[in-house]
């Protein structure tokens, strides 16, 4: 996510929650302008020149005079490539690993099988899985004495993400039936992904 603990490490959860609230709005209002600038000439200043006509979506640790571009303003984080068989042993990583396969079953879905008419609400779908998969990404990249608001908030996050994605699962079962017994078990799956979430919010808690 690119939040300075140095600057934030008081924050309570609330707080880091209104702040990652603003980090999903941000991506929400970067994709949906998006279509508008690709293929411009001055595509990143055209993206720029709109993210700021609403500057309550810079972030609050945004350093201007520490950013290659102006949208590293609004969106920081780590770009390297990510060797999921190294997440194996790390603390928690079954959340992201189990999601991850649930992600390749899904845009198989989406391709494949999803009925024409359902294929923009099957990419929402494949959209907050991706956001699934990047906070449970910031989970494993936190020990477990570092900011323990910041990671309950997280598991919070995660929580709504899962049951958003759902309740949609759940609609495209009743539009498309013949997809019902395959995503019955990709529900099945996020269920037990929730209960596992649910402990480590409790655990987190208790320290």
């Amino acid at each position: 996510m690119g939040y300075s603990a140095d600057n934030n490490r008081n924050w309570n959860e609330f707080r880091w929650e209104k702040e990652i609230r603003q980090d999903e709005k941000r991506i929400r209002h970067y994709f949906r302008i998006l279509p508008s600038c690709l293929d411009l000439p001055d595509e990143e200043d055209s993206i720029i020149s709109k993210l700021m006509a609403y500057p309550d979506l810079v972030p609050s640790s945004a350093n201007p005079d520490n950013a290659e571009s102006y949208l590293d303003i609004f969106f920081e984080g780590d770009e390297e490539h990510l060797d999921i068989s190294e997440l194996k042993n790390c603390r928690d990583s079954d959340i992201f690993l189990n999601l991850h396969q649930l992600v390749l079953e899904w845009n198989i879905v989406l391709v494949r099988d999803l009925r024409h008419s359902l294929r923009r609400s099957g990419l929402a779908a494949a959209c907050i899985f991706g956001l699934l998969l990047a906070r449970s990404i910031d989970i494993i990249e936190l020990e477990d004495a570092q900011m323990p608001q910041l990671r309950i908030s997280l598991l919070k996050r995660i929580l709504s993400g899962i049951n958003e994605l759902l309740g949609r699962l759940n609609a495209f079962s009743c539009r498309q039936h013949t997809l019902r017994p395959r995503l019955e078990m990709i529900c099945h799956r996020l269920h037990n992904i929730r209960e596992k979430v649910i402990n480590i919010l409790h655990e987190t808690r208790a320290k």
